[in-house]
C-alpha cells in the first residue's frame, strides 16, 4: 500500500461547490460563493522538501 502524502490547508469553512487544479498537484477547493475554501497540496514533501514537511508534521500533526 503507498503512503498518501497530502497537505490541505484549510482558509475557511463554506459549501464546496467544486475543485480547480491550479498547477501540478496544486489543488484549490472552491465554495458555492467563489471563495476559496483550501489548499490542497499532492506530493506535499517532494514540492515543499523533508525539512518543511517535517516541520509542518512536528507542529500541527502532533497536537491533532
Amino acid at each position: 500500500m503507498k503512503d498518501i502524502d497530502v497537505l490541505n490547508i484549510e482558509l475557511q469553512k463554506g459549501k464546496f461547490e467544486h475543485s480547480e487544479e491550479i498547477g501540478e498537484g496544486v489543488i484549490l477547493d472552491i465554495g458555492k460563493n467563489g471563495d476559496i475554501l483550501s489548499v490542497e497540496i499532492i506530493d506535499a514533501t517532494k514540492r515543499l522538501g523533508r525539512e518543511v514537511a517535517d516541520k509542518i508534521a512536528q507542529r500541527y500533526l502532533a497536537a491533532a
